[in-house]
């Protein structure tokens, strides 16, 4: 948690705790607040990582359900990939098998991140292996 903590003071967001209703963390305008009520360590850390998703991407608070759902996921997206490295990732998969739930918990994450990892990340060689091509 405290590697999330100090990406969010390095990027120079703030980060607060405070009474949210029925919300876990929420973002704007460069302020990151995590809910006060008490919350097991994985689900403030999943929390904490889905809002430097919004952080990161900074996105507005919406009213509309399609721009939602797209920083919904794109936030998940982002916090897949600050969460999961590829060599975690692989660790992981030689100790457990390619089971997503067991990768999960073998890498403190939920089984969404794992997915979404799986779906988005791309190996810095074929990054390299694309540019090469255009």
């Amino acid at each position: 948690m405290q590697d999330l903590i100090d990406y969010v003071r390095e990027r120079g967001w703030g980060l607060k705790y405070d009474r949210l209703g029925r919300r876990n963390g929420e973002y704007s305008r460069g302020l990151i607040k995590l809910t006060d009520r008490r919350l097991t360590a994985f689900t403030l850390r999943m929390t904490l990582a889905h809002e430097i998703g919004h952080a990161h991407h900074d996105h507005p608070w919406t009213d509309d359900p399609v721009v939602w759902k797209r920083h919904e996921r794109e936030a998940d997206i982002f916090a897949a990939l600050l969460l999961i490295s590829a060599e975690e990732y692989a660790r992981a998969e030689r100790i457990v098998g390619g089971h997503q739930g067991a990768i999960a918990k073998e890498l403190n994450v939920t089984e969404k991140y794992v997915l979404l990892w799986r779906e988005n990340y791309v190996h810095p060689r074929a990054r390299l292996r694309h540019l090469r091509a255009v």
